[in-house]
């Protein structure tokens, strides 16, 4: 299952948080999801129960990791034992995010000229040059292929015209004998 469906149902299942799910929560739920995949349109609400599953399984475990990784915060080394611990729980929003990649000063300093623009470049280095023009080359049986894929596109047009006109005429007497 997608994990951006199941990030969108458990959205939505914050905000039904206490409520019963019942029919206009699960035609809101399956618009939720359609309107920001474009996908699932008109998924039948079972899809839509299994997607509530995943997305409950998977707030579970977020808790469970929220919890493990607030008892591990909270715990206070061997070298401060006799200091208080101040904060005893992490924020949960702090948890959730992810670590911002260290990246080193001549990276950033090179991204950041990119983004101000400021690399001036000499006219001298910029220069024109032409390109030779291929030959282009027909084999005669590269030719001869494409003909009989022609004449093969030609008969096919001509049956569908044919059986277009049959059914037509068809349609014809069928309307005269009502």
């Amino acid at each position: 299952m997608e994990e951006k469906i199941v990030k969108i149902v458990a959205g939505k299942l914050r905000h039904y948080e206490g409520k019963p799910i019942k029919q206009e929560e699960l035609e809101s739920i399956r618009a939720a999801v359609y309107s920001a995949t474009k996908t699932n349109k008109s998924a039948s609400f079972s899809n839509v129960k299994k997607w509530i599953k995943a997305a409950r399984s998977h707030m579970k475990k977020q808790e469970a990791e929220a919890k493990k990784s607030s008892k591990t915060a909270a715990k206070p080394s061997k070298h401060a034992k006799g200091a208080k611990h101040t904060a005893h729980h992490a924020p949960a929003a702090h948890v959730r995010e992810q670590e911002i990649p260290v990246v080193s000063k001549k990276v950033e300093d090179s991204v950041n000229l990119i983004k101000d623009d400021v690399i001036p470049i000499p006219p001298m280095q910029l220069q024109e040059v032409s390109m030779a023009k291929p030959q282009v080359v027909f084999d005669k049986v590269y030719l001869q292929s494409i003909k009989y894929d022609i004449a093969g596109i030609r008969q096919t047009m001509e049956r569908v015209s044919r059986q277009l006109d049959k059914l037509e005429k068809e349609l014809e007497s069928h309307g005269e004998d009502e």
